[in-house]
C-alpha cells in the first residue's frame, strides 16, 4: 500500500457480538422464511440527491476511520430513510477509482477440523442469478432466483456492523490481503498468535473449482488472455500453470511490465467465460468453520485497484471485493446462508453501486437497509421452498431508482 493512498479501515465492534442461532427445524428443508429479490416499485424510491447535505466521518491521521460506536453506525436519523441515504450516496460525483463494473460473484467454503488438511470448495456462483454445485460437485444447477431467509440477512447486517470494513485497500496477492485482514482483527479483538497463524494458513488454502475436471482447447487461449488483459489493466496475465497466487505486474512501474501472474487455462470453463461481460470484476465470498476459533472473524474488503488473484476465482478476472466469514465449528449451515445473502445482495443493482461508492461502514449498512425495505417476504408454509424460481424472461431495470444527475 502506497503511503499517499487514502485507505478507509473500519474495525467495528468485536466479532463475538454476532449471534447466530438457528433451530434444527429451521434448517430442515433448506429454509423456512424466505425473502425474494427486490420488487420494482414506483412510489417512495424517487428522491432527489441531497447535494447540499454534508456527511460526517471521523478520521484518524487523515486516512483511517476510527472504531465506530453503536450510535455512529445508525443509518437513519429523523430526517433520513435508507432510500434517501442511498440516493445521496449514489448521487456523489463519480471518480475513476470508484466506477462500478459488472460483477461475477463466487461463494467458496472451507471446513478445517482436527488439524486435517483442507481446501476451499466452490459451492455457488452468481452473474445475475444463483447457480449451485450439485451431485457432489459433478454439475451446475440451472440459474434461479435466489431466495434468502430474513434471519440470514439480519445476520449479514450484524456482520457488517461488527466486522472489519477495509475500503480501497491496495494489495497484489492473497497473502497481503490475509495479512491486512488479520492485522485489523488483532487491533479490534484479542487474536492469539498461534490462532492467527492457523487462520492465515486457512485463508491461503488451495481453491478447488467445480469445472477443473473439464478440458479446454488451447487455440482459444490467446483470445481469452487478451480479453482478460483488457479487463484487468494495468495488470497482466500469462498462460503458464501455477499452483499458488503470484504478484501482479504493474506496467507503470516496470517499463511496460512482465507477465508475473500465471493462469492455468486448462482449469477455466471457457464456455462460461464467454458469458461474463467485458470489463467485469469479481466478488469473492469466503465462508466456513474452523474448529480452533472461539469467535467469528468477519471482514468486508474493497480493493483499489481490482487485482487478478490467480487461483482464487474460477475465471481469470480481477477481484474487487472480498467478504470473509470464518467462525467456530458446528455452524456451517448458518455461514453458508450468510454467504449466500452477501453474494445475492452484491448482484442487486442498487447495492452493487453502493458497494463501489461507499465511503464507510454506514454507507454499506444504508445499502443493506434499503435492500431490506424493498424485498418481499413469503410466509413459511404458504409455498413450496423446494421449487426454485426460474429467472424472468426480462428483468425490470432499476435505473429509474437511481438519482438523476
Amino acid at each position: 500500500m502506497r503511503p499517499d493512498e487514502e485507505v478507509v479501515v473500519d474495525q467495528g465492534g468485536t466479532s463475538s457480538a454476532m449471534n447466530i442461532h438457528y433451530e434444527k427445524e429451521e434448517l430442515e428443508g433448506h429454509r423456512t422464511l424466505f425473502v425474494g429479490v427486490r420488487m420494482p416499485r414506483q412510489s417512495h424510491r424517487h428522491h432527489k440527491p441531497h447535494g447540499s447535505r454534508h456527511r460526517k466521518r471521523e478520521k484518524r491521521t487523515g486516512s483511517i476511520v476510527t472504531q465506530q460506536s453503536e450510535e455512529s453506525v445508525t443509518i437513519t436519523s429523523s430526517h433520513d430513510t435508507p432510500s434517501q441515504r442511498v440516493q445521496f450516496i449514489l448521487g456523489a460525483e463519480d471518480d475513476a477509482e470508484h466506477v462500478a463494473h459488472e460483477l461475477f460473484t463466487e461463494l467458496d467454503e472451507i471446513c478445517v477440523k482436527d488439524g486435517k488438511d483442507a481446501e476451499w470448495k466452490e459451492t455457488a456462483r452468481w452473474l445475475k442469478f444463483e447457480e449451485d454445485v450439485e451431485d457432489g460437485g459433478e454439475r451446475w444447477s440451472k440459474p434461479y432466483v435466489a431466495t434468502l431467509s430474513l434471519h440470514s440477512l439480519f445476520e449479514l447486517r450484524s456482520c457488517i456492523i461488527n466486522g472489519s470494513v477495509l475500503l480501497d485497500m491496495r494489495a497484489s496477492c492473497i497473502e497481503e490481503i490475509a495479512d491486512m485482514v488479520l492485522d485489523h482483527q488483532e487491533a479490534s479483538s484479542e487474536l492469539d498468535d498461534s490462532v492467527r497463524v492457523k487462520v492465515r494458513e486457512a485463508l491461503l488454502k488451495r481453491h478447488h473449482h467445480q469445472n477443473e475436471k473439464k478440458k479446454n482447447l488451447i487455440p482459444i487461449v490467446r483470445s481469452i488472455a487478451e480479453g482478460t488483459r483488457k479487463q484487468s489493466e494495468p495488470h497482466l496475465i500469462g498462460t503458464a500453470t501455477s499452483p499458488q497466487p503470484q504478484p501482479v505486474a504493474d506496467p507503470a512501474k516496470n517499463g511496460g511490465g512482465q507477465d508475473s501472474t500465471q493462469v492455468d487455462l486448462s482449469k477455466v470453463d471457457l464456455h462460461f467465460m464467454k458469458k461474463i461481460p467485458e470489463g467485469a470484476e469479481a466478488s469473492n465470498v469466503l465462508v466456513g468453520e474452523l474448529d480452533f476459533l472461539e469467535r467469528p472473524i468477519v471482514a468486508f474488503v474493497r480493493l483499489s485497484p481490482a487485482v487478478l488473484l490467480t487461483g482464487l476465482t474460477e475465471v481469470p478476472i480481477p477481484t474487487r471485493f472480498l467478504f470473509i466469514l470464518l467462525g467456530p465449528d458446528g455452524k456451517a449451515q448458518q455461514y453458508h446462508e450468510i454467504g449466500r445473502s452477501m453474494a445475492t445482495i452484491m448482484t442487486d443493482e442498487i447495492f452493487h453501486d453502493v458497494a463501489y461508492k461507499a465511503k464507510d461502514r454506514s454507507d454499506l449498512l444504508a445499502g443493506i437497509d434499503e435492500f431490506l425495505d424493498q424485498v418481499t417476504v413469503l410466509p413459511p408454509g404458504e409455498w413450496d421452498p423446494s421449487i426454485r424460481i426460474e429467472p424472468p424472461k426480462s428483468v425490470p431495470s432499476q435505473a429509474g431508482l437511481k438519482p438523476s444527475l
